[in-house]
């Protein structure tokens, strides 16, 4: 199981993982100053491992995972003009209104309640806005099943507000046209 033992100053937690080639694997991390916190972290670690979870805690921001999306998924598996409309509004509307939680730490009605402020502050056509529910949904999906970053998907319940634009009449059309 967990072993947890003093190295200098502080402690450590180690334990077995899988054979790698019929060599013994072991996953240790020190720096705890106390025995019971080095045994709570190395439960927790061990814990994550055995349900195949990620063994590093990561506190990353919503805005640097982003970053990290576009360029380790989006840039080699989507076409250059798909890169450059998600790289636009996750520039322009992701990272300034929801960029700064935690990745974790986003929940389904953050997210909901940032689409509604963006449709009533902004008119975009109902398309524009679909895009918007693409790129979150595709950066959580791809941070929960490839990445394995959380393992909690909070975009699942994502919905678009009823959405009624200005309706342009005939006249509005041809005035359009011919400017």
């Amino acid at each position: 199981m967990i072993s947890v033992r003093k190295r200098g100053k502080k402690y450590q937690y180690c334990f077995e993982a899988a054979r790698v080639n019929g060599k013994r694997k072991q996953i240790t991390k020190c720096g705890f100053r106390t025995k019971n916190e080095a045994y709570q972290a190395g439960l927790r670690a061990y814990n994550e491992y055995q349900n195949g979870g990620c063994i590093t805690e990561d506190f990353m921001s919503y805005g640097d995972y982003l970053d990290y999306w576009l360029k380790n998924y989006c840039e080699v598996h989507l076409k250059y003009r798909t890169i450059e409309e998600y790289s636009v509004i996750v520039n322009k509307y992701l990272k300034p209104f929801i960029g700064h939680y935690r990745l974790n730490s986003i929940t389904s009605y953050q997210l909901n309640k940032f689409l509604t402020d963006i449709c009533i502050r902004y008119n975009y056509s109902y398309g524009y806005l679909r895009t918007f529910v693409k790129v979150i949904r595709s950066s959580f999906r791809v941070a929960t099943d490839i990445f394995g970053f959380i393992k909690y998907n909070p975009s699942i319940t994502l919905r678009l507000p009823k959405y009624n634009s200005l309706k342009k009449t005939p006249k509005d059309t041809y005035i359009h046209k011919m400017k």
